[in-house]
Order: structure tokens, then sequence, then C-alpha cells
């Protein structure tokens, strides 16, 4: 039958900076796609402290402002920190972004904007980072 059992997978993103952006959407369609799930709901949830998921914009740069928006918008205090202060930063971006988003899913794809783009939003790189992904049929 098709697409009437939820499916999982791991994705395993390696991240080459610091601070960095990828674009996690054609994976996840094509998670999607070999499932043949046709319409339920999609959650992206990553299990790191020191990266976030989110939806935004791709391309001509917006990368990079949404890291500086992020690096604006959370000052850098006195971390408290004990296990490591210098990347107390990333915990609080992170944190604040979150870990999870859950999409629906119609006719067999992600239902986004024009311009959204799942992205896996790198905080403290460059790492290997797991980002499971779940597809409940509806």
């Amino acid at each position: 039958m098709r697409g009437d059992r939820a499916m999982k997978d791991i994705l395993r993103v390696h991240t080459g900076r610091v601070k960095e952006v990828v674009d996690l959407t054609d994976r996840i369609e094509s998670l999607i796609s070999r499932a043949q799930i046709a319409d339920g709901l999609c959650t992206v949830f990553v299990t790191h402290t020191t990266a976030a998921v989110t939806t935004g914009e791709i391309g001509e740069g917006t990368e990079q402002d949404f890291l500086e928006v992020a690096e604006q918008i959370i000052p850098r205090i006195r971390f408290r920190h004990l296990h490591d202060p210098s990347h107390a930063w990333s915990h609080m971006a992170a944190s604040l972004l979150g870990p999870s988003l859950t999409i629906p899913v119609s006719g067999g794809k992600l239902i986004l904007g024009t311009w959204q783009s799942i992205m896996l939003v790198e905080f403290d790189g460059p790492r290997e980072r797991e980002v499971h992904v779940a597809v409940i049929p509806a």
C-alpha cells in the first residue's frame, strides 16, 4: 500500500564552517518521495545543542544575513557555561531558534512557501550533525 506507514530516517550533515546555513529541503523531499507518503506531517529534529533547524530563504546572501542577524540579536555576555565558555553563545543561539520543525506534506511534497527552505543552522562547526526526520501519513 502506498504511504500508509510512518517513515523515519537520519540525515548526516557535515558542516564546513564555524557558522553556516545548510539547505536540507531536497534531502527531506527525497525521503518523502521514497516513502511514497502523499499527505501527512514531516518532523525534523536536530540532536545537538549548538545547531538548530528553521525555515527561511536560501540564496543571494540571505544565509549570511541570517547569521549576522543572529549575532546581533544574541549579545556576547560573560557566559557562565562551565564546560566551555567559548561556545556558550552557540548554545544560546541554537536554543532560541529551536531544535525542531513540523511541516505539512501534501501531494507527496512539503508545503513550503515559494522562497522557504528547511535550514540546518550551524553555530559551532565544523561538525557532523544528525538530523532525525519522521513522516507520519494523514
